[in-house]
């Protein structure tokens, strides 16, 4: 099943955790059942999610499953300057404009957000003061709705959420991706036809 590749990823954050004295935590039990919510709908629910579990915390890192952390990755909790940290998107635009042109007209009244300033959420960093901001979503909203409230974002460089490596030509055999980056995220990797 999809699930027992993200052993892979939690293995990798265990151990980066380990080594800059960070608690994870694994959303292992759905919020709603998948039919009624899709489970990438419910980390949104993560400020919710951590008080339930009685979770101290002064940042948060939300990141995808599919990610897999280099263990000399920096640590960007130290680089926040307390900000909403996220890393802008560098991937299939065509979804992400296609998303941003259906969001504004169906439900933003026609607001336009700057579409080169849209982010990945497979890595968003908060704090406390964003709470209000995380009620349930996706990530074009979350987009639209960061630059309609004009929140104050920090950006880190693509090396912190390198998505769509496939495309990049980085995700190779000799693991160059690993000499250029620190958070991988495995996402649109074609299906093998084998």
């Amino acid at each position: 099943s999809r699930r027992a590749s993200y052993k892979y990823s939690i293995d990798s954050w265990k151990k980066w955790c380990e080594k800059n004295n960070c608690e994870l935590f694994v959303l292992n039990d759905l919020v709603l059942e998948n039919d009624k919510m899709g489970i990438c709908w419910q980390r949104y629910y993560l400020f919710d999610i951590l008080e339930a579990n009685e979770v101290e915390y002064d940042q948060v890192l939300m990141v995808d499953a599919d990610t897999i952390v280099h263990p000399e990755c920096p640590n960007f909790f130290e680089m926040t300057e307390n900000k909403m940290c996220v890393v802008e998107f560098d991937g299939s635009w065509d979804w992400v404009l296609r998303g941003i042109e259906n969001y504004s007209k169906y439900m933003f009244d026609g607001f336009m957000m700057p579409w080169e300033k849209y982010f990945d959420c497979g890595f968003v960093l908060v704090n406390k003061s964003h709470k209000q901001f995380f009620n349930g979503t996706d990530q074009t909203p979350v987009n639209m709705l960061t630059h309609l409230h004009k929140i104050d974002l920090k950006l880190l460089p693509y090396e912190f959420n390198m998505n769509d490596m496939n495309r990049k030509e980085v995700l190779t055999d000799d693991l160059l991706f690993t000499k250029v980056g620190w958070i991988y995220q495995y996402n649109a990797i074609p299906n093998n036809k084998e």
